[in-house]
């Protein structure tokens, strides 16, 4: 009988062991959590960040700490979420560049954009504006493609292997262009020698040119959305134009390290998407250039695997793919 006796025994404390994990979610958040943003104040993903963890802060009655951790185009940031305990008290902004591009690019990437992060959610994204410096006279894909063949498709960008090189190489792909990329460490900069006429194009989001736009001090060629922005409806779209695989967006998102709690990842999502869908936000995101997706947390994991997908070959034709 003793065996015996030890043996329920067991049984009785696993059972009772078992359910302390669904407690500790049930109870999460009870602490702090961090926010990683992998760039440096102000920009878009900071912004993005910020109007993020204020909403989550309201909903869960607990603190979503910001911490800005730049360097190396965003990947040592998320190589910080990525290393984090996944325990839903670490997560932090990811984007097309440091979840579809970096790591296929960058050799000191040691993340896993599918293996290494849990993908709670879509953000926003900012679609790319060809713009044109306004003593090139370029206003209309035509007069662009005239231009280009005559001369190269010269193009100011944020550095090589960022979202506006790969996004000037797609271009230069599907309209057939000979390419010459001009890599700038910041984006003022760069946007400064486009209107001062210093270079012809630039590939950066509508969100960053805009001011310019909206001051005429630079024309708006071609944006990336599937059709014109009411904002913006003075500027055509590339598909419009004749080219629909020109579409898409320079997206950000909220990611955490592989292997958090599947509730806590879709407790997050729907509070994530409840926060860029309040009105004020659709406002503030309407005014910059930028677009809301209502994914689920599994929509937005496959999303990610579909934007890799289709980056690749647009890597590979720039040179970049790491070997």
């Amino acid at each position: 009988m003793k065996p015996t006796s030890n043996i329920a025994g067991l049984i009785a404390g696993l059972c009772l062991l078992a359910p302390l994990p669904a407690f500790a979610q049930a109870d999460w958040p009870n602490r702090p959590v961090k926010l990683i943003v992998p760039f440096g104040a102000g920009g878009s993903s900071d912004v993005l960040a910020r109007i993020v963890a204020e909403q989550l802060g309201k909903t869960f009655k607990q603190q979503f700490v910001v911490e800005n951790r730049p360097g190396a185009g965003g990947t040592i940031g998320v190589t910080q979420i990525a290393n984090a305990e996944p325990d839903g008290y670490t997560i932090g902004v990811t984007n097309l560049s440091t979840l579809a591009l970096a790591p296929f690019i960058n050799q000191s990437v040691t993340y896993d954009p599918m293996k290494s992060l849990t993908h709670i959610a879509y953000v926003g994204g900012a679609p790319v504006l060809l713009s044109a410096a306004i003593k090139t006279g370029v206003k209309t894909i035509p007069e662009f493609i005239a231009y280009t063949k005559a001369k190269s498709f010269t193009f100011v960008s944020s550095g090589v292997g960022s979202d506006g090189h790969l996004m000037g190489q797609a271009i230069a792909l599907a309209m057939g262009l000979k390419i010459e990329h001009v890599p700038y460490s910041q984006t003022a900069q760069a946007l400064g020698d486009l209107v001062a006429g210093h270079v012809p194009f630039s590939t950066f989001t509508l969100s960053s040119t805009s001011q310019f736009l909206r001051s005429n001090q630079v024309y708006g060629v071609a944006v990336t959305t599937p059709e014109r922005l009411p904002d913006y409806a003075n500027v055509p779209t590339f598909s419009e134009a004749g080219y629909p695989a020109l579409i898409g967006t320079t997206w950000f998102s909220i990611s955490g390290p592989a292997k958090m709690p599947k509730e806590i990842s879709e407790r997050l999502n729907k509070e994530i998407l409840a926060a860029v869908m309040r009105p004020e936000t659709v406002e503030r995101y309407r005014r910059d250039g930028f677009i809301a997706n209502t994914l689920s947390a599994t929509d937005f994991t496959k999303f990610v695997a579909d934007e890799i997908l289709r980056w690749k070959p647009v890597i590979e034709a720039a040179g970049l793919a790491k070997r």
